[in-house]
């Protein structure tokens, strides 16, 4: 580019078993840990909570850029990328769960470093004079080949522009990517992708150059984006942490959480919503119920505070959830899925270690024995990219020439199906 620009009841308390696994960032299928009578829950530290959070955050500076970032005043409001971006780095800039950052400029060649005052001006609207830049895959090839680019977390701030001198070359977009980002396959990295949209003023360079190589813009609202890439729980935790507020455009791609802390919770629970219903008790290792005549209900637990902050809502959760139950029938019941206040978590000890909760309901049981697993899929590349890719733009609009193109490479640098974002199991055995 050329850069111009996731009832019966024994009295056995269950609710406390904690399920936590702090292996490698590849999500395992645990099974619920051996639950014991007013045992206090497990607090093993997960993998991404253990790891330094180091961030180096890259912005591209061209004169392709400069037009989100004019120079202001009392009298002239900042426009969507100054408010965004500056609250943006200065939250990584202040925020604790940061251990350490860096900034960047990507301008002609390699990646400059740069002070956070340094940054921080040219949001703000000092730019004396950007550079030409750098084409995209190049950019990205840049700041990925750093020895500690598989360590950290890596924040790109661009309009991902891609306007090659070599216009042939637009035909291979897809491939120019996947290539330039190599280290995200070989070292299993995530890449998260949010879309926003600011006013513009002045040269606007769009990669197809007819009718005209460049238009002057005075508040159009043009799109930019920001890609952090990193290793997976990291990601994760940079999203849920610190991209506070971030924007409804989303798109994740090998993102995985370490096994989130799960249980059922078998008490008495002041709220009659999460009440077990139907015959099924706490065994040793797993829950024993009889659903021949009656479907189990269960409420069960879940830690999921390293999701991104979109993926720990409700509706996003009911609606991606998935059950499976072999020899069995098994679902999140509708309408379930609730997000913890911490009153409810302080009020009743049993929940504390959980963010959310959900009702599971078990509606046939053939076998003995089975075994029930609660996963959240990777969702694939979402609708809002194809509606913000276009094949032309030289007539500014809210799209990107070839955004679906761009993060079809993104799609390609991993395996099909996606590898799940966690997996979490709970033997049942059946009470014929």
């Amino acid at each position: 580019m050329r850069f111009f620009r996731g009832f019966r009841l024994a009295g056995v308390l269950l609710g406390t078993a904690l399920l936590a696994n702090c292996g490698g960032s590849e999500p395992a299928e645990t099974p619920a840990a051996k639950p014991t009578k007013g045992a206090k829950p497990a607090t093993t530290p997960t993998e991404a909570e253990t790891a330094p959070l180091n961030v180096s955050v890259f912005l591209e500076y061209s004169g392709g850029m400069k037009g989100f970032v004019p120079r202001g005043g009392a009298d002239k409001p900042a426009t969507e990328f100054q408010q965004r971006i500056g609250a943006l780095i200065t939250e990584t800039q202040v925020n604790g769960a940061v251990a350490n950052r860096k900034y960047y400029l990507c301008e002609n060649a390699a990646p400059k470093a740069v002070p956070f005052s340094e940054l921080r001006n040219l949001v703000q609207g000092n730019v004396a004079q950007a550079a030409l830049g750098t084409e995209l895959p190049q950019m990205l090839e840049g700041i990925l080949a750093r020895p500690q680019a598989a360590q950290e977390v890596s924040v790109v701030i661009s309009d991902f522009i891609y306007g090659p001198e070599d216009r042939s070359a637009f035909s291979q977009l897809p491939n120019l990517i996947r290539t330039s980002i190599a280290p995200v396959s070989q070292k299993q990295l995530a890449v998260a992708v949010f879309g926003e949209t600011s006013r513009f003023y002045g040269s606007y360079f769009p990669a197809v150059k007819t009718p005209v190589p460049k238009r002057t813009l005075n508040g159009e609202k043009v799109p930019y984006y920001v890609w952090v890439i990193g290793p997976p729980a990291l990601v994760a935790r940079y999203s849920a942490e610190v991209f506070k507020n971030a924007p409804a455009q989303q798109a994740f791609f090998g993102l995985k959480t370490s096994t989130p802390a799960f249980a059922p919770v078998l008490v008495k629970l002041t709220d009659p919503k999460l009440k077990p219903s139907g015959s099924v008790y706490a065994e040793d290792n797993g829950l024993t119920m009889k659903v021949s005549d009656d479907p189990a209900e269960f409420t069960v637990g879940l830690n999921l505070k390293e999701l991104p902050a979109a993926w720990q809502q409700p509706a996003f959760l009911a609606q991606h959830l998935q059950v499976r139950l072999p020899n069995g029938q098994a679902a999140v019941v509708p309408n379930s899925v609730r997000t913890l206040t911490e009153e409810q978590q302080s009020g009743q000890p049993v929940l504390a270690p959980y963010t959310h909760a959900l009702r599971l309901r078990v509606t046939k049981l053939a076998a003995p024995t089975a075994t029930l697993s609660l996963a959240l899929p990777a969702p694939e590349t979402p609708d809002w990219v194809s509606a913000w890719s276009t094949a032309n733009d030289n007539t500014p609009a809210p799209r990107t020439f070839g955004l679906d193109q761009i993060l079809t490479g993104v799609r390609q640098s991993y395996p099909t199906p996606l590898p799940p974002v966690f997996t979490v199991q709970l033997p049942l055995k059946n009470d014929k």
